[in-house]
């Protein structure tokens, strides 16, 4: 049972010649893209397969686990994205609502991914902590670690943030208790200042780990406290810019990165007919983000060797309007990104391609653990009163 693709009879792509979303194929033209002229390009399979291609020390993997917007869809969660490095190392990259299943079905332990990087507040890029949190006892021992910005005031940042989706899991913690280990019942969260950017200061560094640079950088999205992010490992690089509408400024910190991934939004007329929204509102929310042919002058000015698109309300419709109104400004390989769309960047090449995984899927083996198993922790007081329990059926047999 497969999730990513739909039976088709007769036509299978656009008028514009791109594939149809959920066809099985990547919403692009260019699905291998060489970094350098002259080089020899491996062959990858066709569609990826969670757990049967083993990742190149060298490279880099990006599974989009979600590529859409607040309204849920069953085939496009919110905005969420998976890094995999060839030198074991997995970061998250924003939870919107819906990501955690596309990203359980990806077969990765939980235990290995507890490094969650987030661009800001809005729920359609958090929706999905708790689920995400949630992995404690059962498979994730350690605590979550979340990385994001301040804001205005304390009340607004990704401090003050963890501290309340703590808290809002109080109980379901405390009814773990004497279950399952506890030690991935905590948060801890790596809040840097957003207050320190300026012109001269325009990026920061705030993870640097096993060869592993990642730098923030400040986007325009209506508050304080939105960021991008840029990673930088083996002589390669990615940046992710959340949401927000294109300026100069953030296309400079992504110039001539290998893949740089910026949101894209339908204009405000068609997303009011689509969403059947006053128009007013429609041309509102529209305006605070990256209509495509802006989209497309952003990736102008920065060059990268791929150009990513996500948070894009997708149907037959919507695919050949996002390339036409891109193309006016841009003329370089890009893709549209569905819910896993997956991207290989190696020393030579980008290879862009649909993941198909299990709808029924299963955790997979955890990593070898070193030392005795955990023990667990006492029981939270305040359970079952006895004359309930004095109720409960026994086992059959």
């Amino acid at each position: 049972m497969i999730f990513g693709k739909r039976v088709l009879e007769g036509i299978s792509t656009t008028p514009g010649g791109y594939p149809l979303p959920l066809s099985g194929k990547a919403l692009t033209k260019t699905p291998v893209v060489a970094r350098e002229e002259g080089v020899s390009l491996k062959e990858y399979p066709e569609v990826f397969i969670p757990g049967q291609e083993e990742l190149g020390a060298d490279e880099i993997r990006v599974t989009c686990i979600g590529s859409g917007n607040p309204p849920v869809r069953r085939a496009q969660a919110a905005t969420g994205w998976l890094v995999e490095l060839g030198n074991g190392d997995k970061f998250v990259f924003d939870v919107g609502g819906g990501t955690i299943q596309n990203l359980w079905s990806l077969v990765i332990h939980p235990a290995l991914l507890d490094k969650l990087f987030l661009t800001h507040l809005h729920l359609d890029h958090v929706g999905d902590f708790h689920v995400l949190y949630d992995a404690m006892g059962w498979a994730r021992n350690t605590p979550l670690r979340v990385w994001g910005p301040s804001g205005a005031t304390k009340e607004q940042g990704t401090a003050e943030f963890c501290e309340l989706m703590d808290k809002a899991a109080y109980w379901h913690t405390q009814s773990k208790r004497g279950y399952v280990p506890g030690g991935g019942m905590a948060i801890e969260a790596h809040e840097f200042d957003v207050s320190q950017f300026s012109p001269e200061n325009p990026r920061m560094l705030v993870y640097d780990e096993n060869g592993v640079k990642i730098y923030a950088f400040p986007v325009a999205h209506i508050l304080v406290g939105a960021v991008g992010y840029r990673l930088e490992w083996n002589g390669l690089s990615w940046s992710f810019h959340g949401d927000g509408e294109p300026n100069t400024f953030e296309a400079e910190q992504s110039k001539e990165v290998d893949v740089f991934m910026h949101e894209a939004f339908l204009d405000g007329m068609t997303f009011s007919k689509k969403m059947n929204m006053p128009l007013r509102e429609a041309n509102l929310v529209a305006g605070a983000h990256s209509t495509p042919d802006r989209l497309g002058t952003l990736f102008d000015i920065a060059r990268p060797k791929l150009g990513v698109a996500y948070h894009y309300f997708q149907d037959d419709e919507t695919v050949d309007p996002f390339f036409e109104n891109m193309r006016q400004t841009y003329d370089g390989p890009v893709v549209l990104a569905q819910d896993l769309t997956v991207i290989n960047l190696t020393p030579e090449q980008i290879v862009i391609r649909q993941a198909q995984t299990d709808l029924l899927h299963w955790t997979p083996p955890p990593p070898k653990m070193e030392g005795p198993p955990p023990e667990l922790d006492p029981k939270s007081p305040g359970g079952t009163p006895e004359w309930i329990e004095e109720t409960i059926l026994p086992p059959a047999g």
